[in-house]
């Protein structure tokens, strides 16, 4: 078996990235700086990509990477039940991972300051020439979200290691992973969609019933 959890608003208790954003904008009375929200729905309104509204978005950002990740691990929280999982998994080799089209950093933080190891398949960033740059491991040129990471990507090459993919996640961003899934655990938009879809889902109020449905097929060896 082989989980699978969206990391903004999934496995964390609330959108990181756009935690960051709000905490660290800079006054969009200075020349050049946009507001991240106005950002954000170009890319709602289909003008810009998931990808070029966080480039964009992030870039504007002049507060060092290590000090947003510090206020991550002050203020950042994973979801209830998903440190429990994590340890569970790991006790009993049972493969679990995050996808995100987040970034790497605020992912880290998190996980480090609940003292949660968890591979995690994020945006990689770094620097150059004093900007900071985007690395996205697993583009597919066929995925609606290209340039970004692909979620269908990573899950496929996980399924190469296991027979059955329990998927979490929360928007319309984790609807083709959902969709190649065996079983899915959603919130919000994706509830919907699986309700359309008619996928085999059930609601992720925190990771407690995802713990439950992993140990009822592993077995709890209690």
């Amino acid at each position: 078996m082989i989980i699978l959890s969206d990391f903004d608003d999934t496995a964390a208790a609330q959108n990181v990235g756009q935690m960051l954003l709000d905490r660290f904008q800079p006054d969009t009375s200075l020349p050049g700086v946009v507001p991240w929200r106005e950002i954000q729905q170009r890319r709602v309104d289909g003008e810009i990509s998931l990808a070029e509204y966080q480039e964009i978005a992030f870039r504007q950002l002049t507060t060092p990477v290590c000090e947003q990740a510090a206020y991550v691990r002050s203020e950042a929280q994973l979801r209830p039940g998903f440190a429990e999982l994590a340890a569970y998994c790991a006790a009993r080799g049972v493969r679990l991972a995050v996808v995100s089209h987040g970034l790497d950093y605020y992912v880290s933080a998190t996980l480090d300051a609940a003292g949660t190891v968890v591979p995690s398949h994020a945006v990689r960033t770094g620097e150059a020439d004093g900007n900071q740059t985007f690395t996205y491991d697993f583009v597919d040129e066929g995925c609606e979200w290209r340039p970004g990471n692909c979620k269908c990507r990573v899950l496929e090459m996980c399924r190469e290691e296991g027979d059955h993919v329990v998927y979490a996640g929360d928007s319309t961003s984790d609807g083709c992973p959902a969709m190649r899934a065996d079983f899915v655990f959603a919130r919000d938009a994706l509830i919907s969609l699986c309700e359309e879809r008619g996928l085999p889902y059930a609601e992720l109020p925190d990771f407690y019933p995802v713990l439950d449905y992993v140990k009822a097929r592993v077995g709890d060896g209690a």
